[in-house]
C-alpha cells in the first residue's frame, strides 16, 4: 500500500513539474518573441539572435532568469 502511495505521489509531483516548466516556457516565449525556447525534461533553454543584448536591456527578462539559480 505504501509503495502504491509513493508511486502516486511521484506521478503527481512529476505532472506538476511538467506543468510548471511549460508555464515558464510559455512566459519566456511571450517575453522573448522571436527567440527559440526549448524544453528538455525539466530544463528550459532559450536561443536566438541578440538574446544577451535583450537580457541586458530588459529588466523583465533578467527577473525571469533570476529564479533559475
Amino acid at each position: 500500500m505504501m509503495e502504491k502511495l509513493s508511486r502516486r505521489a511521484e506521478m503527481l509531483a512529476a505532472a506538476a513539474q511538467r506543468r510548471q516548466v511549460q508555464r515558464v516556457a510559455a512566459r519566456m516565449k511571450e517575453l522573448l518573441g522571436s527567440s527559440a525556447v526549448d524544453i528538455t525534461d525539466a530544463q528550459v533553454a532559450a536561443t536566438g539572435r541578440d538574446l544577451l543584448k535583450r537580457w541586458l536591456i530588459d529588466p523583465s527578462i533578467r527577473f525571469l532568469s533570476s529564479g533559475f539559480k
